[in-house]
């Protein structure tokens, strides 16, 4: 696993904590987003919900380095059987809760049943090729699977693989409480807007983490104040929308570090829906859109999305960029064959109110050049996601990421919240291969790549921008870099080895 010395050593990025670590510090990090459930199984958004320190109160079984490779945290070693359908996996024997109790197999075994089992929104779809889990050694843990595939350490790195005290899940409220063998535990917490971890023990088994005594999580839904909040030493971290950033950005006691990540923007489309059921009404979308024009305007030092994998990611093809330029008149003629010659109105489109300001309405004025005509209906960005996943809109403005690794973040695409109207059976075939296990990394990289260009060839949305996000710091603030964990895909969200000087 990707660590960095608890030093206060800035590692030459520019964000900071070059004094004296003070261990009695508290950390404070401001989002956009809180979630309203503490529970691991029951996010809405695994990002929302990670990001949100919920990975600080839980130790996961594998994380993600800056590259985009899986690595164990809890698991110390994996193997797959032959035949692709079992996954060994040893755990490290140092891990335990605050009453002693060992984070054994029959612990993983519980929750891990739990999350492939529970009627939760995201976390079971994620755990559906796991058919069996069995505490097959005290310290072992195997997976038999449905078919074989490589899925299943990426998804053990997010809310999936998070581990809770199997007392919790027997007797408490895990929705409300928390009890994980992290080394952190929960002073207070309001859903949906706080959340206050204190560092309560000093046997936790990475020595490397958790050096500052308390981190408080902030949402704040409005840039405004969020963006005072952070010039006025309220907010501690935080990420800033790059057209937001300008507010902050040289001021005496902050450092920005841009970060490029796997998350963008995008409109996701219910390609089922009324008119949008022709691939080329969908298609005319994509060309009805300036990306370039909307990225350099709107998200300065980011870069225009042409398809589902980001440059220097696995299913990236090089060939897919630029595959729909900005051409009015060439959506104009796919709507014309589609029947819709004088235009089409497509009704409203749920935004969220986490999207760049302005954004909406530079799409509403390109799209109405093309004939193409909706009205927006901005929604909450969770609130938005589920009413999307009913089936109740045509499409969803909103960030939608690469996920923990390209064919784990497919499986999001498979589902509801992102795609409403479901997969086909060239999606299903396409991801079989990029995800099976006894194929060599060659031969499934080929297949993600053919899975992306799929996607982008039926147009299942109109991604708009890959974004470099400016984080925005104290200058007390050390050991944060661009290489952290999780930094090109879902983003740098584990804070574990974060210091504060004096």
């Amino acid at each position: 696993m990707t660590t960095a010395c608890g030093s206060g050593d800035s590692s030459g990025d520019g964000s900071g904590g070059g004094g004296e670590v003070d261990t009695t510090a508290t950390l404070r990090a401001g989002w956009t987003v809180g979630p309203n459930s503490l529970d691991p199984h029951m996010a809405v958004s695994e990002v929302a919900s990670f990001r949100f320190g919920i990975n600080a109160i839980y130790d996961r079984l594998f994380t993600i380095t800056s590259a985009g490779e899986v690595e164990g945290m809890l698991v110390d070693s994996w193997e797959y059987s032959p035949d692709g359908q079992q996954l060994t996996m040893q755990l490290r024997e140092d891990a335990s809760f605050r009453d002693g109790t060992p984070l054994d197999a029959p612990v993983v075994k519980v929750n891990l049943d739990r999350a492939r089992t529970l009627n939760s929104p995201v976390v079971k779809g994620l755990m559906e090729p796991v058919t069996e889990v069995a505490a097959s050694g005290p310290y072992e843990v195997t997976l038999t699977l449905s078919s074989p595939t490589d899925l299943m350490p990426y998804q053990l790195a997010g809310m999936s693989g998070l581990i809770m005290h199997p007392d919790l899940i027997a007797n408490g409220d895990p929705n409300m409480e928390a009890n994980g063998s992290g080394a952190y535990s929960v002073e207070s917490w309001a859903p949906g807007e706080k959340l206050v971890l204190v560092r309560d023990r000093d046997d936790y088994w990475d020595a490397d983490a958790a050096q500052v005594a308390r981190i408080e999580h902030t949402a704040i839904a409005d840039f405004q104040a969020f963006t005072n909040a952070v010039a006025g030493g309220q907010i501690d971290i935080g990420q800033f929308q790059p057209g937001n950033v300008a507010a902050v950005e040289g001021r005496s006691g902050l450092n920005t570090v841009p970060v490029p990540m796997g998350i963008g923007t995008e409109l996701m489309l219910n390609w089922d829906y009324g008119p949008l059921s022709d691939v080329r009404v969908r298609q005319a979308l994509n060309y009805a859109l300036d990306r370039e024009a909307v990225t350099e305007a709107l998200f300065p030092g980011s870069d225009a999305r042409w398809q589902y994998s980001r440059e220097g990611l696995p299913g990236f093809d090089s060939g897919l960029e630029e595959r729909y330029p900005y051409d009015p008149a060439r959506a104009k003629e796919l709507l014309a064959e589609a029947g819709f010659p004088d235009g089409v109105d497509l009704g409203r489109f749920i935004i969220s109110n986490a999207v760049t300001p302005g954004l909406t309405d530079v799409i509403k004025e390109q799209f109405e050049q093309s004939g193409i005509r909706f009205e927006p209906n901005v929604m909450d960005s969770l609130e938005g996601m589920t009413t999307f996943a009913g089936g109740e809109a045509p499409a969803y403005l909103n960030f939608s990421s690469y996920g923990l690794g390209f064919a784990a973040g497919m499986v999001t695409r498979s589902g509801a919240t992102q795609n409403p109207a479901g997969p086909t059976p060239e999606y299903d075939r396409l991801f079989a291969g990029a995800t099976d296990s006894r194929r060599s990394a060659e031969e499934r990289e080929a297949s993600a790549v053919e899975l992306n260009d799929y996607l982008v060839e039926e147009a299942w949305g109109v991604p708009m921008t890959w974004v470099t996000y400016p984080w925005v710091m104290s200058d007390k603030v050390g050991n944060f870099s661009a290489d952290m964990d999780y930094a090109t895909t879902w983003g740098p969200y584990d804070f574990r080895y974060l210091t504060v000087s004096e």
